[in-house]
C-alpha cells in the first residue's frame, strides 16, 4: 500500500472503531464512578439526604454491584432510543468526572 493512504486509511479505520463502540466506555466509568460515590457517602455522607439514603434501596439496588448493573443496563436502553449517543456519552463522561472529583475530595454532595 502507498505510504500516502496509510495515515488517512488509520484514521478512518480509528473513526470508524471509535463509532462502533459507542457510548459504552465512557458510561461504564460513570456507573462505576457513581457507585464509588454513593458507596463512599453512605459510609460518610453527614447530610440529611445521605442520612436517609441509608442504604442502596434508595437506587432500587441490593448492593453497589446491582447497581453498577442497573446503571448500565439503564442507559443501554436510553441508547437504543438516542438519536445521538454522542451527547450521553458527554453526560458520562462530564458526571463520571463530577463524581470522581467529589470522590476524591472526601464530599458528599447531592444523590445522584
Amino acid at each position: 500500500m502507498p505510504r500516502s493512504l496509510r495515515l488517512p486509511l488509520s484514521l478512518l479505520a480509528f473513526v470508524g472503531l471509535t463509532f462502533a463502540t459507542g457510548c459504552s466506555d465512557p458510561c461504564d466509568t460513570y456507573c462505576e464512578t457513581t457507585a464509588d460515590y454513593i458507596e463512599f457517602c453512605l459510609a460518610s455522607g453527614s447530610q440529611p439526604e445521605w442520612q436517609n439514603a441509608s442504604d442502596w434501596s434508595t437506587w432500587a439496588a441490593t448492593d453497589k454491584d446491582d447497581y453498577v448493573a442497573s446503571c448500565q443496563a439503564d442507559l443501554v436502553i436510553q441508547l437504543d432510543g438516542a438519536q445521538s449517543g454522542a451527547a450521553i456519552s458527554r453526560g458520562c463522561e462530564d458526571d463520571a468526572n463530577r463524581y470522581l472529583e467529589l470522590t476524591e475530595r472526601g464530599l458528599c454532595a447531592d444523590l445522584p
